[in-house]
């Protein structure tokens, strides 16, 4: 089983640090995860004890709707995003791959796929681009990229709460579409408004298999949507509890403003869980001020270098960008 759905900041690469590292609890009855995101954790912990007590948990609704989906109406869920794919596979991607004389392999604008400005221009309405209308008038401009942004505007545009099958399912499809998992806003709201990705997808958008083995993993989970906080009391003696909240100088904070107030909560909270007896960790980002080392206390603080490809990189002199290297913290709360 792997995570869902690729998410920024997501820890598949770091959790086999963690193992090398021996961080991670050998046994344990129950598992809290307050911030889910992609799950990556969980997917480790299910697999370690299976037979384990699982309270997930995230502020976003509509990610946790996706997981109510496949928890409860993995077949319908299914259908919808099948029907999703089927549409886009059969449209013209944006970059075609062929070979220089020098057998070297380039992308290339796509006769009928590739991006066309102008175009996009015609049908802008303030700011944005009214993409609904430029598909519905435009049959030769009916790309995967049209595509993806016009299922976007409508589910943006849903006169619902977007917790049905359908919108769980449209979601996930922009989600498997979209740049490189991270999670955008529109404006001042909390809905989805990633940009679309590279769009080079040949026979799927998505793992069928993984998601029924989701389906299988979650049957007896519970899944919450609401403040980290409130998780503490899921909290119990042989309990493994794995934090991952919003980075300390992120580049996206996915629809909430995480101040250093929050991140002291998210302390106090691992303070609180390790007096309970449960087995604790946090991992966050370490921006050079030594704030999670003042607040250490008896607590154990590993340190990772990383490098992160998406959001936060470098600015190079000549103007491109290139992977930035940082360094994480993984604090683990000792009485």
């Amino acid at each position: 089983m792997k995570p869902l759905f690729m998410w920024a900041g997501g820890k598949t690469s770091l959790i086999k640090v963690y193992e090398e590292r021996g961080l991670l609890p050998e046994d344990f009855d129950s598992y809290v995860e307050p911030f889910l995101g992609a799950g990556a954790m969980f997917v480790w912990a299910y697999e370690q004890n299976p037979h384990a007590k699982f309270y997930l948990n995230d502020l976003n609704q509509y990610i946790m709707g996706i997981y109510r989906a496949v928890q409860t109406d993995v077949e319908k869920f299914c259908q919808i995003v099948d029907t999703y794919e089927q549409k886009y596979l059969d449209l013209p991607p944006p970059k075609l791959k062929t070979k220089t004389e020098e057998d070297k392999t380039v992308w290339v604008d796509h006769p009928t796929g590739s991006k066309c400005k102008e175009l996009e221009q015609e049908y802008k309405e303030g700011r944005t681009v009214n993409w609904t209308k430029l598909w519905n008038e435009k049959p030769e401009y009916q790309t995967r990229r049209a595509f993806y942004f016009s299922v976007r505007q409508r589910y943006q545009e849903l006169q619902t709460d977007r917790q049905s099958t359908f919108d769980a399912a449209t979601l996930y499809f922009l989600m498997k579409t979209g740049f490189n998992g991270v999670w955008q806003t529109k404006g001042n709201t909390d809905i989805f408004n990633t940009p679309c990705g590279l769009m080079r997808h040949t026979d799927s958008i998505y793992d069928k298999e993984n998601v029924m083995e989701w389906h299988k993993a979650l049957q007896g989970v519970t899944l919450l949507n609401g403040d980290f906080a409130a998780t503490l009391d899921y909290a119990e003696d042989d309990c493994f509890i794995f934090m991952d909240p919003p980075y300390r100088g992120c580049f996206t904070q996915y629809g909430v403003d995480f101040d250093d107030n929050i991140q002291q909560s998210v302390v106090d909270y691992l303070n609180n869980a390790a007096d309970i007896g449960a087995y604790t960790i946090m991992s966050n980002r370490d921006v050079g001020d030594d704030f999670f080392q003042e607040r250490q206390g008896t607590n154990i603080i590993e340190t990772f270098d990383v490098t992160y490809t998406v959001g936060r990189r470098k600015k190079e002199d000549d103007g491109t960008y290139s992977a930035k290297k940082a360094k994480e913290i993984l604090m683990i709360g000792k009485k």
